[in-house]
């Protein structure tokens, strides 16, 4: 059990579905570990492994790993277009609940899932749960630095391969999104994330017994440039304050759209109304 000290409401007569959606490029040597620790999640209906145009062996991965597993459905981008369309390619593909996203070179602990869902279930003001992030190989001037507990918390707030969404929600955010700015810099993840924490409930499960996503370290991943700027100051080269201006403005377009169908779906009225223009001679 787990508690936010707030009551759950009544479990729903038919039980919610989650599937989990993994954007891949080039991952062949990760991606079979990946998705092995998706299909060994009890709660997991499908697995989609989403190829974004891979230039190596992840279609031949993926390949057999569908020929082996009925679970995993296989989807893939014409070109190369960054892992937020990947991830919104297969959330739009997905017919589940919930989704949950993995990065192909991480992995989930067991039954890392479980406790997401019957969250998800239970309390239905959450839109989003965060998992918690376990570093795997992350070189020691990150790890030994005094403030890195600080600055892996609020990595686990950013990214996107710990989060559990409740899909209508993330659809009614616009997916992830996939703005020119993000390609160049990453934080796509952050931005909806930010967003969510600002127009509706994010719930984590960072408890010392909680299950973790392991997030493995490999040169030049978007954790690097997360770490560096909390640890040691260093921005991204050629990130300016317009950059962060424009992210910022990204957070609040997904904001107001939340917070639009706030306030059309918490009407009391529900059906037809009847309505009269006058216009002008």
């Amino acid at each position: 059990m787990f508690s936010d000290g707030l009551t759950p409401q009544k479990s729903p007569a038919i039980m919610p579905t989650l599937d989990i959606i993994i954007p891949c490029y080039n991952a062949a040597a990760t991606l079979a570990e990946a998705a092995e620790s998706a299909l060994a999640q009890s709660v997991a209906q499908t697995v989609w492994l989403v190829d974004d145009a891979s230039q190596d062996d992840t279609p031949r991965v993926i390949a057999a790993l569908a020929a082996r597993h009925p679970k995993i459905r296989s989807l893939r981008l014409p070109q190369n277009s960054g892992a937020a369309a990947a991830r919104n390619w297969g959330a739009l593909h997905s017919t589940a609940d919930y989704t949950a996203f993995l990065d192909a070179d991480d992995a989930y602990e067991a039954e890392a899932l479980a406790a997401a869902a019957f969250a998800l279930q239970h309390l239905p003001y959450l839109s989003l749960v965060r998992l918690k992030l376990r570093p795997a190989g992350f070189p020691e001037h990150y790890t030994a630095h005094p403030a890195f507990p600080q600055a892996w918390q609020r990595l686990a707030m950013t990214v996107g391969g710990n989060t559990v969404f409740r899909r209508s929600v993330l659809l009614a955010c616009g997916g992830f999104p996939q703005d020119a700015l993000f390609r160049r810099f990453g934080g796509e993840d952050a931005a909806l994330g930010i967003a969510l924490t600002r127009s509706a409930v994010v719930g984590t499960l960072f408890g010392e017994n909680d299950a973790a996503v392991v997030h493995r370290h490999r040169p030049g991943i978007h954790a690097e440039k997360l770490l560096d700027a909390a640890l040691y100051g260093t921005a991204p080269a050629g990130l300016t304050a317009q950059h962060q201006a424009e992210a910022e403005a990204v957070t609040r377009r997904i904001c107001a759209a939340l917070d639009s169908l706030k306030t059309t779906l918490a009407h009391p009225q529900t059906g037809i109304t009847a309505l009269r223009a006058d216009y002008a001679p």
